[in-house]
């Protein structure tokens, strides 16, 4: 679900690309790079570790709310202007929903949106986006923001950022003052999945990373300071201009299926599907794969009955399918939010392709200019997906917005 300079292929073909087509610098503040000798025995291999529980940090002095307890204070765009957006080209007939941030988060250079998912609790929908920081904010790491879409809400499309929180405190910083207890969570963020309570992001070449929504903190000091994060000696919180943190509580690592682009539960609930992102113009001889690992009624990854598919592409070198940024799977399926093509389709190179597993191709479907992950949503048959470009980031934006999320008719793309 994920933005976008051309990397080591045309300077070095032992590099791969990693997440977007976006800047590598995002991706190489939380893991090295994978390289073509690690990705050639992935299939063999692929494997999960044991879950490993990292929240010891919060076991004490913290208190915690739920997302119907948050202060949403920003407020979207509804309405049909979603599809004013730089290359939106959703056909009529498939949309169904959709809406753009507030003008500061539409336009800024500082955040990127990438992964996005959704649930209800107590009546209320709610979106999920993940984003990551770049450029002078890139050291406050990664961020999910909780948007109410329920018609019937005292508080409808209204949202709020909350930074996402880890325990391992660096030994140095270069920008803000750290102290103990929690650190900002410096990954990419390119895709996020909801189950039973639980965020589960996507971590470059990590795996999956984990959080639980009934563990938000309130920050003493939220919206007051832009320059420290963590709980100092006297007991007060920081973070940043955030005033509230979701912090991770585990991880686990998966072995040789990376890069992790993105993340999301399948229509049946019984699996997590990972893509891999390797840009269009990679060499012919990288493969991108799709990944299924079957998930227990606790949320964990298990080690046994994982899925491998290798969706075919014939729009990329060697009928690959390059360009992975958001993946959802249900039945022998999967569809596929794919950008950088080599062809436009009425202003965008992106595309969702449904590729039937053993097919020797996918079928294809115009799709928005800088699309990232898909997140669907079964009570309505809706598929959600959202784009990322500020102006004048993309390759081919300009000066115009791309940023929106919006929804389509599934039954459409079946």
């Amino acid at each position: 679900m994920i933005q976008k300079k051309l990397i080591g292929w045309m300077l070095l073909l032992t590099i791969t690309s990693i997440g977007c087509t976006d800047d590598i610098a995002s991706t190489l503040k939380e893991e090295n790079l994978s390289s073509k000798a690690n990705l050639s025995k992935a299939a063999a291999d692929v494997s999960v570790n044991a879950y490993t529980d990292t929240s010891a940090y919060i076991n004490s002095g913290f208190s915690f709310l739920n997302p119907s307890q948050i202060d949403k204070n920003r407020q979207v765009i509804g309405g049909s202007s979603y599809t004013e957006v730089y290359g939106f080209n959703i056909p009529e007939e498939n949309r169904v929903r959709g809406i753009r941030w507030n003008t500061d988060d539409e336009t800024t250079s500082l955040w990127r949106p990438q992964g996005i998912s959704g649930f209800t609790k107590d009546g209320v929908r709610y979106l999920l986006v993940s984003w990551y920081a770049k450029d002078e904010a890139e050291f406050k790491g990664s961020r999910i923001t909780l948007i109410d879409i329920s018609p019937s809400s005292s508080t409808y499309l209204t949202y709020r950022h909350i930074l996402l929180v880890q325990p391992d405190i660096p030994a140095g910083t270069t920008g803000y003052s750290q102290y103990g207890s929690y650190a900002p969570l410096n990954v990419h963020a390119g895709g996020i999945a909801y189950f039973k309570g639980k965020i589960y992001l996507s971590s470059t070449n990590l795996g999956v990373r984990v959080f639980d929504l009934n563990k938000i903190i309130e920050v003493s000091t939220g919206d007051t300071t832009n320059d420290k994060c963590g709980k100092d000696s006297n007991g007060n919180l920081f973070a940043f201009n955030y005033r509230y943190i979701l912090p991770q509580t585990g991880y686990q690592k998966i072995n040789n299926a990376n890069p992790f682009s993105t993340i999301q539960v399948n229509d049946e609930g019984t699996q997590f599907w990972t893509g891999q992102y390797y840009s269009g113009s990679a060499d012919a001889s990288i493969v991108p794969k799709v990944f299924g690992f079957p998930v227990d009624t606790n949320g964990r990854l298990q080690n046994t009955g994982i899925v491998t598919v290798t969706p075919k592409n014939s729009l990329f070198t060697d009928n690959h399918a390059h360009g992975i940024q958001g993946v959802f799977r249900k039945g022998n399926r999967t569809w596929l939010s794919c950008t950088g093509s080599p062809s436009n389709s009425y202003g965008s190179n992106a595309r969702l392709a449904r590729y039937t597993d053993g097919a020797d191709d996918t079928v294809r479907f115009r799709w928005p200019y800088g699309a990232e992950s898909l997140y669907y949503e079964s009570q309505y048959n809706y598929l959600w997906s959202l784009t990322e470009y500020e102006p004048n980031a993309g390759a081919q934006n300009g000066s115009q917005v791309n940023r929106c999320i919006f929804a389509v008719d599934f039954s459409k793309y079946e």
